[in-house]
């Protein structure tokens, strides 16, 4: 009976699942900017055995669960193949969160520069107390800063690296200022950095306006895809319904319905993305 199914058009629509979250795996590890002739290699070396045990979980759990509560392997079988995608959001939900931490982090930044500045205290001394007075975000960054500073490294080097590590349009302005305003000094610096505050709370307000009106959106997709999966599982109570999906033409609607799932969700993420600001100054 396993291998039926397992080589059955519900198999196949399995396998295909399956192979499209690794997939989607090897796409979301490769957060850094990186050469085409390297990026394939190094997205490869960035994937966990701890994110393929989590797909395999996921897999496994809720076919058990979904066999439990609606007593058809069919069933179980093709809501736990669309089950993989549960490690790959959970991922995904966690790299936009920490996104958005340090983007929301950098007015506060730019302010404790400019308090710093206008207290006497010079450019250098200004970046490396961010080590200790920064935003939690974005702590750890400056903590690099300073300790490669304290090993002889030039702060604009410190800097760059810090840039290309944060790859953001939003990063890539404040370093370059701080850069050329210790290259350069002057009393133009704190006007400068008052100046990109400004611009950054802007854009970083019109972003969080963007996402919230396209968020109930994409959550109203979301839930319209997730909605007649669970009107099935409500439905297999009945004996009608799980002997109707055990037929060979249950299983192909269940297979066209997994595939046509996941075609839906890839649209919908594809059509609702938000476009990410050009790096202008890398």
């Amino acid at each position: 009976m396993f291998l039926d199914s397992l080589f059955s058009p519900l198999g196949f629509a399995f396998l295909v699942a399956t192979i499209c979250a690794i997939g989607l795996l090897v796409i979301q590890s490769g957060v850094a900017s990186l050469e085409m002739g390297r990026e394939v290699a190094a997205k490869l070396r960035k994937i966990r055995v701890k994110s393929l045990l989590l797909i395999g979980i996921s897999i496994f759990a809720s076919y058990f669960v979904l066999l439990i509560i609606t007593n058809s392997q069919q069933i179980s079988f093709a809501i736990s193949a669309l089950a993989i995608s549960i490690p790959f959001l959970i991922n995904k939900y966690r790299a936009e969160k920490v996104i958005r931490e340090r983007e929301t982090a950098w007015p506060e930044v730019i302010d404790s520069l400019v308090s710093a500045l206008q207290s006497g205290v010079s450019i250098s001394d200004a970046v490396l107390a961010l080590a200790e007075h920064s935003p939690s975000a974005l702590r750890a960054n400056f903590i690099r800063v300073k300790n490669a500073v304290h090993k002889g490294e030039g702060l604009e080097s410190a800097l760059k690296r810090e840039k290309e590590e944060l790859n953001s349009a939003i990063s890539d302005q404040v370093f370059e200022t701080l850069i050329v305003a210790k290259e350069f000094g002057g009393r133009d610096s704190n006007n400068a950095l008052r100046l990109l505050s400004e611009f950054v709370r802007d854009d970083l307000d019109v972003l969080e306006e963007i996402r919230t009106k396209f968020g109930w959106i994409k959550n109203s997709a979301v839930l319209a895809t997730v909605a007649p999966w669970i009107l099935l599982v409500l439905l297999s109570s009945q004996r009608s319904t799980v002997e109707a999906f055990s037929t060979s033409s249950g299983i192909k609607i269940l297979a066209c319905g997994v595939l046509m799932t996941g075609l839906a969700y890839i649209w919908m993420e594809r059509v609702g993305r938000i476009p990410i600001t050009a790096r202008a100054l890398q």
